[in-house]
């Protein structure tokens, strides 16, 4: 087997993993904290703007500050191989512009998550002319949401950690 095709094997289950338990847990902690609650709203006590917005945030934050870690650590361990996915990538060129430092990078990705993913996703519910949502459906919605920009984040993430001379130490920099 090639390592190009291992690698993008490796990418496409740590997708479907990092997706899927992100969806599962983000619906269920949803469904747990927000059940038998009014409706969420866009302003006020519950509105759900705040909540997309901290999530957006945290979510790849944490999953980053996860990640990138023991990603590394396969690699050190000779358990993965570098991934490159070439110069063509705008993927591969959007992760080889992170520092290596694991938190700068994890701080990074929640920023992306806040000013990119979250206006897009209160955009998209503006338009579709949401106004307010059950904590149900808010839970069902919050767990593929998560799942989603979780899948989408974490092959940054992978290309972060898995790049070429890229030190194992969460203090080296590169690019800053």
């Amino acid at each position: 087997m090639s390592s190009a095709h291992s690698g993008n094997e490796h990418l496409r289950h740590e997708v479907l993993v990092c997706g899927g338990s992100n969806t599962l847990f983000n619906g269920l902690s949803a469904w747990l904290l927000m059940r038998g609650g009014g409706n969420l709203q866009w302003s006020g006590d519950h509105s759900f703007v705040t909540d997309v917005l901290a999530t957006a945030f945290l979510l790849p934050f944490i999953v980053g500050c996860i990640v990138i870690p023991l990603q590394r650590s396969k690699l050190s361990k000779g358990k993965l191989q570098p991934i490159n996915l070439g110069a063509s990538s705008l993927m591969q060129s959007l992760a080889d512009r992170f520092p290596a430092n694991t938190l700068k990078s994890a701080v990074l990705l929640g920023l992306i998550g806040l000013v990119i993913i979250a206006p897009l996703t209160l955009t998209g519910l503006y338009l579709f002319g949401v106004q307010t949502m059950s904590p149900e459906y808010y839970a069902i919605f919050k767990g593929i949401w998560a799942g989603l920009m979780a899948s989408l984040l974490v092959v940054p993430m992978l290309l972060i950690a898995l790049r070429e001379n890229t030190p194992t130490g969460t203090t080296a920099t590169h690019g800053s």
